[in-house]
């Protein structure tokens, strides 16, 4: 290739190049390339910026893109979204996890930040009626630099993902082991994905990769250069259930609201609860939109007098006609199952008393999301047979399905012709009384 436009030593001339990318496709910069011939191209883009707009070679090395700069391009598709923000299209995946290297390194020497340490991320709208090819950059190029205070949080993820895979523990990986620094799967899925090897263990792990979590990324597109964002990453989400509940725990949920001003608006409002516990969580320097940004989702269990929880804990209904098409690891319960979950948890004592009663970090361990799984697989075979005969509470020790809808008449079309009420994926009650007690 011909001279490139900018010091490929210098992260400042790479960064003041990109710059002209913004505004513009691929299409736009080079109308005549053979991509463009490809409508429906989709390929690398990644790949592509850098061999046509910055004039280098892509190759597959363990070194960044830029190796004399030490600077990884990155790209990234976002939307508009309901607040007139962008967001991200999905999580950012950074490098493949080494199984047999990660176990010999140490954070400062590693091979993640040896080219992932500095990232140039550029972001383009993201259109289904166009190809990569023809898809606009947005946004100012952004710089996100892996050792700068704000990404402190990344250490604890990348050390707790390496301890994991030194136990042998490879396969028992999910994205709801960390924070910042996801574990996502990477494989094929379904039963034809070829497994791993792993050190320690005689067991195949899926292929999986290190990766920023969509709602991580989005925290990232809409608060880069923004002064005092409402959550810095700094402040370690470890500390929310020390910090912003302890001073709480033990207390009259009556009493508690009452500190916040707070009045239920009748005995059947089930939302109280949950209004009590984000009035906690605000009260704390936190807030519910923060910790969706570091990939955590809380849920409020409540427990009666026998310390059973009240009701099961549902998860996003799913439609017949596409569950039998899905593969396990395409499905939302699957990646509800991949969540780090923050459990608010409510116990009433003899004679009616409402309490705070425990606040903790859980995600679902290895062998229960292999028994949720076995779950999703019968119910995808079943739903082709009989969607109205769905697994039921007393046929798993984890999860069942039943109706989840607005009415009686939220109904959707099965395999069958047959309109059927709507369902959704559930864990049990009894299972979440041993997940309230193991936390």
């Amino acid at each position: 290739m011909g001279k490139i436009p900018f010091d490929a030593a210098s992260v400042d001339s790479i960064v003041a190049y990109a710059e002209n990318l913004i505004g513009y496709s691929l299409a736009d910069l080079f109308p005549s390339h053979e991509e463009r011939a490809n409508s429906r191209n989709r390929g690398d883009l990644g790949g592509m910026v850098q061999k046509l707009f910055f004039g280098l070679s892509p190759d597959s090395r363990s070194e960044a893109d830029f190796a004399m700069a030490g600077l990884e391009l990155k790209t990234t598709g976002v939307r508009w979204g309901t607040t007139g923000q962008f967001v991200a299209k999905e999580r950012l995946v950074l490098m493949m996890i080494d199984y047999e290297k990660i176990v010999h390194e140490e954070w400062e020497s590693s091979s993640f930040l040896q080219k992932c340490r500095l990232i140039l991320l550029l972001a383009y709208l993201y259109d289904t009626e166009k190809s990569i090819f023809d898809r606009k950059f947005v946004l100012r190029p952004m710089l996100l630099d892996l050792l700068s205070e704000e990404f402190a949080a990344l250490r604890e993820d990348w050390e707790t993902i390496r301890d994991t895979v030194r136990l042998g523990n490879a396969h028992q990986l999910s994205e709801g082991d960390t924070f910042v620094l996801g574990a996502c799967r990477k494989g094929s899925g379904g039963p034809s994905e070829k497994l791993r090897t792993q050190p320690f263990s005689q067991i195949g792990a899926s292929s999986r990769a290190f990766s920023f979590r969509q709602s991580y990324l989005n925290r990232i597109i809409q608060t880069f250069g923004v002064e005092d964002a409402p959550l810095r990453v700094t402040e370690d989400p470890r500390n929310v259930p020390h910090r912003a509940f302890e001073e709480y725990l033990d207390k009259p949920v009556y009493d508690i609201g009452q500190h916040f001003s707070m009045e239920k608006p009748g005995p059947n409002f089930k939302g109280f609860h949950r209004k009590v516990a984000e009035k906690m969580l605000q009260a704390g320097g936190y807030s519910i939109s923060a910790l969706n940004s570091l990939g955590v989702e809380m849920k409020t269990i409540r427990l009666n007098t026998s310390g059973n929880p009240r009701e099961a804990m549902s998860f996003p209904g799913f439609k017949f006609m596409e569950i039998v098409e899905q593969e396990w690891e395409e499905s939302k319960f699957f990646e509800k199952l991949e969540t780090k979950f923050l459990l608010i948890v409510f116990a009433q004592e003899q004679g009616g008393l409402e309490k705070l009663h425990k606040v903790a970090y859980w995600n679902m361990p290895h062998n229960d999301r292999v028994e949720a799984e076995r779950v999703w697989q019968d119910t995808k075979r079943r739903v082709a047979i009989d969607a109205t005969n769905l697994p039921k509470s007393a046929e798993s020790t984890v999860a069942h399905v039943r109706p989840k809808g607005r009415d009686g008449n939220d109904k959707i079309i099965t395999p069958q012709g047959t309109l059927h009420l709507r369902q959704c994926f559930w864990l049990n009650r009894s299972y979440l009384r041993n997940v309230v007690q193991s936390v």
